[in-house]
């Protein structure tokens, strides 16, 4: 009893001190705070990150070898355990801005190194600022809010990348390995009663008009969504984070360990790694840490840690030796249309239905866009809001109480589009500012304004295209005003500075791979040029930024590398 009440109330951190309550209960049960016995330790493999790629990482290493000694390190603390949209509303509502980490600054134009400031403003494009959506310094990273959409790239869309990774992406079992991990589930298989009936007609209308009304589209399909979990019979709807899983797998490692079956999985909380020691030769001796100096010895390094987190810790790390770390600096923009359209363009609507479709197309000049659509038809809207908070395909853009309000006679379409930023841009870069941070500059030219002005006309060709059956096209109304719940429904597009948003995501590219070490930072082997024992998973690997979503691209490659290191 006496351990029982020690663990649950308590936990002991690296400073020596006590820290009581809930915070006490998931650090003694999940998290490691002897740092003497980390060191101490002999790991095979450390792992810096928790986000899906680390997890993903993870995962196939033990069940490839379950006696492998892993360390993670994780430079926030435990927040949630699930996805956010698993939490009562009042709950989601309180926490639908995270706490954001930006350790960048911006840069001035043209590309050149500012003076420190805290703003997250770090994009411009041609004046305009734009903000790099920020990172989530806590247990899971951003899969604790993101928006779960899990396309799969065709090879056609894998533009520069390297001939050995596009045939990967062909062989048996790749991307199906990825999409198990992630419990990718497609819209219209999720059939719970409130996806149903909506999303078949949806469906059918999509199919029926895309190649009329969007010449620009190259397919449609009903929404992969990372929301299955197969451990919860019956639950056909819990969106995915890599928070339960990671604990999950610590969890079975303890009690495989015990049987003297496997090794346990040491995580470190409240760890942020600030540097990488090494030779001066390439090979990595030690980690720098806000806790103190760990000494690896033969262990492998892992970096898991997003896009430019890893890019800024190479830099400080090896300066000159990766001259082309930064040197790309990819992502997508973005614009959102809200529109509606009455229920009798539909059959048998049951009172709260929702529906989601990905439509992905490109522009004459190869860069591409992709349309995210989320459908709402609530004939009671206050009692269905708990409903749609829930199982809203993403959060971050569902429809408003504002916008469902007197919206019960109709189906509501929020539509958001993701466009890419190539690669070529002039002076699109991370550069190392300070002593540990990183300056960004990412200038969207003709190519991305060209792209934009078609993903904004695409975006309400699918949505006519989504309202339409059989040729007749009902009347269709849009959402305009300051924001979603300030405005009007109005028959005409809304202007260009509603839709468009200032925000860049899905941020790629800047320790792109490739066989060339004088045209990437990464070789094939996953390991940056010139460094022997480091190795860079997530969408700073990629060439190119497409318009997907990478989550599922970055699992598949995380799962790759295990292999190979396995």
């Amino acid at each position: 009893m006496h351990d029982l009440y020690k663990r649950f109330t308590a936990r002991q951190d690296a400073a020596g001190t006590r820290a009581a309550g809930a915070d006490g209960a998931v650090g003694s049960a999940f998290f490691t705070a002897d740092w003497d016995r980390v060191r101490a330790a002999r790991h095979d493999v450390i792992v810096i990150g928790t986000g899906p790629a680390g997890v993903a990482f993870i995962e196939r290493t033990l069940e490839n070898n379950p006696h492998a000694r892993i360390l993670v390190l994780e430079r926030g603390g435990y927040w949630l355990p699930l996805h956010y949209q698993m939490l009562p509303p009042a709950f989601q509502d309180a926490v639908k801005a995270p706490a954001l980490d930006w350790p960048w600054t911006r840069a001035a134009v043209p590309a050149s190194v500012s003076a420190p400031t805290t703003a997250p403003v770090a994009v411009t494009s041609g004046g305009v600022p734009f903000e790099q959506a920020g990172t989530v310094a806590m247990l899971g990273g951003r899969s604790t809010c993101w928006g779960a959409w899990c396309p799969a790239p065709e090879p056609d869309q894998l533009r520069g990348w390297p001939q050995a990774l596009v045939d990967l992406t062909l062989r048996p079992g790749f991307w199906d390995e990825a999409r198990a991990f992630l419990h990718v589930t497609t819209a219209d298989r999720i059939d719970d009663s409130v996806y149903g009936c909506l999303q078949r007609q949806l469906d059918i209308n999509l199919r029926e008009n895309v190649g009329r009304l969007v010449p620009s589209a190259e397919d449609v399909y009903a929404a992969p969504l990372a929301v299955g979990h197969s451990e919860w019979q019956g639950v056909k709807f819990h969106k995915y984070s890599s928070v339960g899983a990671l604990l999950g797998l610590q969890q079975r490692q303890k009690a495989l360990a015990a049987r003297g079956l496997g090794k346990a999985l040491t995580i470190v909380d409240r760890c942020p790694v600030e540097r990488l020691l090494h030779d001066g030769r390439g090979t990595v001796t030690a980690l720098a840490t806000a806790r103190g100096q760990l000494d690896i010895g033969d262990a492998k390094i892992v970096l898991a840690m997003g896009t430019i987190p890893p890019a800024t810790l190479l830099m400080h790390s090896f300066g000159g030796l990766l001259p082309n770390a930064g040197r790309r600096y990819t992502g997508h923009f973005m614009s959102r249309f809200t529109a509606r359209v009455k229920r009798s363009a539909f059959r048998d609507l049951a009172a709260l239905e929702l529906g989601a479709h990905y439509l992905h197309g490109r522009a004459k000049n190869d860069l591409q866009y992709h349309v995210q659509v989320s459908a709402f038809a609530s004939s009671q809207p206050q009692h269905d809001y708990p409903t749609i908070a829930c199982e809203a395909p993403d959060a971050a853009a569902m429809a408003s109480l504002a916008q469902l309000r007197g919206s019960e006679d109709h189906v509501l379409f929020v539509c958001t589009a993701l466009g890419e930023i190539g690669e070529t841009g002039a002076g699109n870069r991370v550069r190392p500012d300070g002593n540990a941070g990183a300056s960004l500059h990412l200038q969207a030219g003709p190519m991305e304004l060209a792209l934009w002005d078609l993903l904004d006309d695409a975006t309400c060709q699918t949505i006519e295209a989504l309202a339409s059956r059989h040729g007749s096209k009902p009347l269709i109304e849009y959402w305009v005003g300051e924001d979603e719940d300030n405005g009007g429904w109005q028959p005409v597009r809304p202007p260009r500075a509603q839709v468009r948003l200032p925000v860049v995501v899905h941020e790629a590219s800047t320790l792109w791979i490739g066989d060339d070490p004088g045209n990437s930072v990464v070789g094939l082997d996953y390991r940056p040029h010139g460094v022997h024992n480091v190795y860079v998973t997530g969408g700073a690997l990629f060439p190119t930024a497409g318009s997907w979503n990478p989550t599922l691209t970055v699992c598949a490659l995380a799962q790759h590398l295990a292999d190979n290191l396995s």
